[in-house]
């Protein structure tokens, strides 16, 4: 499973999430700071990357496009650094790395997490 770290969270992000197992990216390293939201879910969608990212404008791409892919992982969190919800994300991509491979939008909350498949209806 490829993580795309939207620019919005720190990037230490990605030696987190590679310390736990996982291939992330983080944008500022991938594209360039402040491309638009549509090349970031291009690029995870061409690469069959899930999107991790505190933007809600991403949950509006996956509505209005219609697709089933790329999955996206929102982090309505206060603090989103992997000090504070790391360990919140690492059991998330494990418990539900099935359902982020076929295409799903991952509401993460402090005290709950709401998963939807894609596409949205």
């Amino acid at each position: 499973m490829k993580l795309v770290i939207d620019e919005n969270l720190p990037p230490r992000w990605k030696s987190f999430l590679g310390r736990h197992g996982f291939d992330a990216g983080h944008w500022t390293e991938i594209g360039a700071c402040g491309d638009p939201d549509a090349v970031i879910f291009d690029h995870a969608f061409e690469n069959r990357g899930i999107i991790v990212t505190q933007d809600l404008d991403f949950t509006r791409l996956v509505a209005t496009r219609g697709s089933t892919l790329p999955s996206v992982i929102l982090l309505r969190v206060p603090c989103p650094i992997p000090e504070s919800c790391g360990t919140i994300l690492v059991n998330i991509l494990r418990t539900y790395g099935e359902q982020l491979e076929q295409g799903c939008l991952i509401s993460v909350e402090p005290d709950r997490h709401r998963v939807r498949l894609l596409p949205l209806r």
